[in-house]
């Protein structure tokens, strides 16, 4: 999935990519939602969230989150 992240943001090897499934807390969540998160080593962080497990997010699902949504 970090590769997907890479190519749709057009990102540099420098620049971390974290990808996390985490447990979400929040009423009305989904029990599991999966983070990305961007760190470039001369910019700012960014983050998104995805409502879904990490096997359940697709290429579409990143490229819509990613490129139409702004990052948190």
């Amino acid at each position: 999935m970090s590769d997907t992240v890479r190519a749709l943001l057009g990102l540099d090897d420098d620049t971390a990519v974290i990808i996390r499934q985490l447990i979400c807390g929040e009423v009305g969540c989904p029990p599991l939602e999966t983070v990305v998160k961007v760190l470039p080593m001369d910019g700012e962080a960014r983050r998104w969230t995805l409502h879904l497990p990490a096997e359940q997010v697709t290429k579409n699902e990143l490229r819509a989150t990613l490129l139409h949504h702004r990052p948190s």
